[in-house]
């Protein structure tokens, strides 16, 4: 699921809705299927669970650089700001794993609390990329008058 994951998001931004506007949703989605995880009990299940998170989270990775770029009024900026914003993301990928592993330990090897974490941390993460949108939708109302 995730090449088609990554192309077909990909489309949609690129005609319809813009990279934020379909990031939003996506990366919105595969946060609640972090939760949705937790209630996956059998090997049927994890099939249906694995088909539709490798979808949502494939969109994420291939539109996070468009997302990001696309809320950069200056372009020369763009560079720049996504060289920062993939170093804050790169504490987050080495940080993330371990986390989710110690986790995983203190409950004894039960998953709830690495699922509930990723889920929280990427719900979370949604709120930030709407602020930025309604953010960056201000300052162009703002720029207007």
């Amino acid at each position: 699921m995730g090449i088609p994951g990554r192309i077909v998001p990909a489309i949609v931004a690129d005609r319809y809705l813009g990279p934020v506007n379909t990031f939003i949703p996506t990366v919105f989605i595969a946060g609640i299927m972090l939760y949705v995880w937790t209630a996956v009990g059998s090997l049927d299940g994890m099939y249906a669970f694995v088909t539709v998170f490798g979808w949502f989270g494939a969109g994420v990775q291939s539109l996070f650089p468009a997302a990001l770029s696309s809320l950069t009024p200056d372009l020369n900026k763009v560079g720049v700001r996504t060289g920062m914003v993939f170093s804050i993301v790169s504490l987050a990928c080495l940080s993330g794993p371990p986390i989710a592993g110690r986790l995983i330990e203190a409950r004894g090897g039960s998953y709830l609390g690495a699922q509930v974490f990723g889920g929280t941390v990427m719900v979370t993460g949604s709120m930030f990329v709407i602020a930025a949108r309604i953010a960056q939708t201000g300052l162009r109302f703002k720029q207007r008058m």
